[in-house]
């Protein structure tokens, strides 16, 4: 609310309260200033990001403040978004034959957008519940360019997010370390084939058969967004052509479609508990049946000794869970099985 207040006192200052009976070349002005002070706020908003993450790679600050700095950063994206848009679509038409750059401004659209995605709104209205779904589990990984201290003022890291949405799996990852707007473009020549082309080769199980879907170009801001969704599978890439790397990506699978990796198995004389492993830390199954009978069985499943959820009829349940290993328990009617995860 703060940050909206903030965006609407700024915009009135600057615009709203002369603009009528201001001159021409005093409204270009006005636009000019509001334009300006919309950038400012937009560069703010990735150093408070950058800065956030840092503070929680090192420690200085918990899951629960580094998702409020994102949720804060989702909102005041979105007010200057509408802002943006409002100084484009109808201050500008009071000025004849002025206009922003279209190109600028789609690039600052992308920029503001990249702010707002499903999985930061899925946290605001689990932090806006009163009680939060006990399967409703968000992870979170920070990590950090090695090779420049933490104190540093080139400090560079990154994060992810990861969250079970029913049956899909969703990861948003986001790598500062890769996002150099102000170098030379690697995309020479600005296609769509060579962007496609780079982001083929990051991801190569997205060949030939299947196709990306959607191509923009926001090249005033060394910024391009490729899109693919077929089959079980949704990927939204954004590439840094400073860098040649990826800037941000979302991907979107279906939990049964993910590839298989690791199973193990843990039992007692009345359960038992199998584990199966996705790559790169993605969920778990956790699938649990009767020793005797094999036939699936209902059971509580607890994680570090928060309750995840309840098995479904089949005896499954899929859990994100901890990267550096866990204490994982299942109690059902018939018994319980505790084990500990190793991180191997």
């Amino acid at each position: 609310m703060d940050d909206q207040l903030r965006v609407d006192h700024e915009q009135y200052t600057v615009i709203d309260s002369e603009f009528d009976d201001a001159t021409l070349e005093e409204r270009k002005n006005m636009v000019r200033a509001a334009y300006d002070c919309i950038n400012n706020r937009t560069e703010a908003i990735e150093e408070r990001e950058r800065e956030a993450i840092r503070k929680h790679e090192t420690g200085y600050m918990t899951d629960t403040e580094l998702i409020r700095t994102l949720l804060r950063n989702q909102n005041e994206a979105e007010r200057l978004l509408e802002a943006l848009r409002e100084l484009r679509d109808s201050r500008t038409e009071e000025i004849p034959g002025y206009s922003l750059s279209p190109q600028q401004v789609r690039a600052d659209e992308a920029s503001l957008e990249l702010y707002q995605t499903s999985l930061r709104s899925e946290l605001e209205q689990a932090s806006q519940s009163s009680q939060q779904d006990a399967g409703t589990v968000v992870r979170i990984r920070t990590f950090a360019d090695t090779e420049t201290p933490t104190d540093s003022k080139d400090w560079h890291g990154g994060y992810s997010f990861s969250v079970i949405d029913g049956d899909t799996y969703v990861l948003e990852t986001t790598r500062f370390d890769n996002r150099r707007a102000d170098a030379v473009n690697q995309f020479e020549d600005y296609s769509n084939y060579e962007t496609i082309q780079a982001a083929t080769e990051f991801y190569p199980w997205a060949g030939e058969e299947k196709r990306w879907s959607e191509f923009n170009d926001y090249g005033e801001e060394n910024l391009y967004f490729v899109n693919l969704e077929v089959d079980q599978t949704q990927l939204e890439v954004y590439l840094d052509g400073g860098t040649g790397q990826v800037y941000r990506e979302r991907q979107e699978l279906t939990l049964e479609s993910l590839p298989k990796v690791d199973n193990e198995t843990y039992a007692n004389d009345s359960l038992n508990v199998s584990l199966t492993e996705t790559p790169v830390n993605g969920p778990t199954k956790v699938a649990v049946t009767d020793a005797e009978t094999k036939e699936p069985v209902t059971a509580t499943v607890t994680v570090d000794d928060t309750e995840i959820g309840r098995t479904d009829d089949d005896g499954t349940l899929w859990i994100l869970p901890p990267v550096d290993g866990y204490d994982l328990e299942v109690q059902s009617n018939a018994g319980s099985v505790d084990v500990t995860v190793s991180d191997d």
